[in-house]
């Protein structure tokens, strides 16, 4: 019997999908995440508009120019978010939220691209991983802004532990620049340290060696702005941990949250709750440690999860119970989720018990996710109404989202 050739001496449609799978059109695959992110954030692409602090990064960008590199911002450095509202300002400041925009999805694409790099170990299965990044369900907030674009960014500084090491000096300088631009944006240097400690000691390459000394560099830098900087998350005068509810907040919105989506409730039963944290915990628990391929970078995932999640509800301590408002409290768990999302993942493609139970999920995952991946749109402040005084470099207050907030720019030379 013939197994693997057609009777014309071609591959069998089975092989053929198979060696599609294995190694899928990387452009095709990106396009469909972009085509994702389009529909998830349809108004940022036909109206852009800032939210929030994005603002705050183009506003000390107008006004300092590449000083706004130094200056901290919510107790340490984001050096990828002033690159980008450097960038608005030299390119046209008048465009800055459409410039806003694609630069957030150019970042959130080459996060996608990295998962199917030859050396990144996660399983390719069409590209499933790629699309993981941009269907993660609960991202209030994080897609196409500059300001939630860390958590994006941090995702990326996972997949740099995960990846084999470089050859060659383009892959070298590749890892060696990213490492100092993703450890230089946000906390993630300081929380993902151990993980790249335990990588350089267990490889004991020079690569792994290298790449670790440059986060412990970043995590040095954000870790003194963090101790000489204001107390960040320390809550009111007063204030207690609610410890109760923080495995009902783990089972809720990262296990609920990604196999359940719109199904689950929105009211958590203590108890109930308890035991879903317990079993998301387990669950991701079993998925990095289990015996079969990769089981180094399984377990890498694994305590980067538990890195992350830790250092996400350590920030979060005083306000657990916002975890179980709807909307709230999403940019804090977008990287646990995709982490167990890529956990899950590892087995589609086998054989087994876990072989056969994973692909389920994950077709549950996104049947029960389709009603919540289109995120709620923005009010349009009607940027376009100030563009021409922005260029002209006269001073003006301009509205944006979320209502009430204003971006004051102070009048400008040309």
């Amino acid at each position: 019997m013939v197994t693997g050739v057609a009777s014309g001496g071609g591959l069998t449609a089975g092989r053929r999908l198979a060696r599609l799978a294995a190694a899928p059109p990387g452009a095709a695959v990106l396009a469909l995440c972009a085509a994702v992110l389009a529909l998830r954030r349809a108004q940022a692409v036909s109206v852009p508009q800032f939210w929030a602090e994005d603002g705050y990064f183009f506003e000390r960008a107008y006004e300092l120019g590449g000083r706004a590199f130094l200056e901290p911002f919510a107790g340490y450095l984001h050096t990828m978010m002033r690159v980008i509202a450097q960038f608005a300002v030299l390119v046209d400041p008048a465009r800055a939220p459409a410039l806003f925009v694609a630069c957030s999805a150019a970042v959130t694409l080459y996060v996608a691209a990295r998962t199917l790099s030859p050396r990144c170990p996660l399983p390719k299965l069409g590209g499933f991983c790629a699309l993981a990044v941009v269907l993660v369900p609960d991202t209030y907030e994080v897609f196409l802004t500059v300001v939630n674009l860390q958590w994006v960014i941090g995702a990326g500084m996972v997949l740099l532990l995960v990846s084999a090491d470089p050859r060659g000096a383009r892959p070298w300088a590749h890892d060696l620049v990213a490492a100092a631009a993703t450890g230089l944006t946000g906390p993630f240097s300081i929380v993902l340290l151990p993980a790249f400690a335990w990588r350089a000691w267990s490889r004991r390459t020079r690569a792994s060696i290298a790449l670790a000394a440059v986060v412990a560099a970043c995590a040095l830098a954000q870790g003194f702005l963090v101790l000489t900087g204001p107390a960040i998350g320390a809550g009111a005068p007063g204030a207690t941990v609610a410890w109760r509810l923080l495995l009902p907040a783990i089972g809720r919105r990262v296990g609920a949250s990604v196999l359940m989506g719109s199904l689950a409730s929105p009211a958590t039963d203590q108890v109930l709750g308890t035991v879903a944290g317990i079993a998301t915990l387990a669950g991701v628990g079993y998925l990095a440690l289990r015996r079969g391929p990769e089981r180094n970078a399984r377990a890498l995932l694994g305590l980067s999860f538990v890195l992350l999640l830790g250092g996400a509800l350590y920030r979060t301590r005083f306000s657990l119970g916002d975890f179980f408002r709807p909307l709230a409290h999403a940019r804090y768990v977008f990287i646990p989720q995709l982490l167990a999302m890529w956990l899950l993942l590892f087995p589609a493609g086998g054989r087994g018990i876990a072989g056969r139970i994973a692909p389920a999920l994950c077709a549950l995952s996104l049947l029960t996710n389709l009603p919540r991946y289109r995120e709620p749109a923005y009010a349009n402040m009607r940027w376009d109404l100030y563009e021409a005084r922005i260029r002209a470099g006269e001073p003006v207050v301009v509205p944006i989202n979320p209502p009430g907030w204003v971006v004051p720019l102070p009048p400008r030379g040309k």
